[in-house]
């Protein structure tokens, strides 16, 4: 019964000091963002496609398809 016990504390005292210590020390460094190419100048199709839904719903008009295939 000792014996147990002695196995039990002695493997709590293992897990908890390798707890504290992050599994991912020295295999990569800390994540770094980079600058998105994204020109919020310029209008995608589906930006363009969305527009016109809002439009149609909000005035009841029908949108002009010439202006969905001209990109910026």
């Amino acid at each position: 019964m000792r014996l147990r016990g002695a196995v039990l504390v002695l493997a709590c005292m293992l897990l908890g000091g390798c707890a504290s210590q992050p599994l991912s020390t020295g295999f990569a460094g800390p994540a770094q963002a980079t600058e998105a190419d994204y020109d919020p100048g310029k209008k995608t199709l589906a930006s363009k496609v969305l527009s016109a839904i809002a439009l149609e719903r909000v005035t009841g008009r029908k949108p002009d398809p010439s202006r969905l295939n001209d990109l910026n």
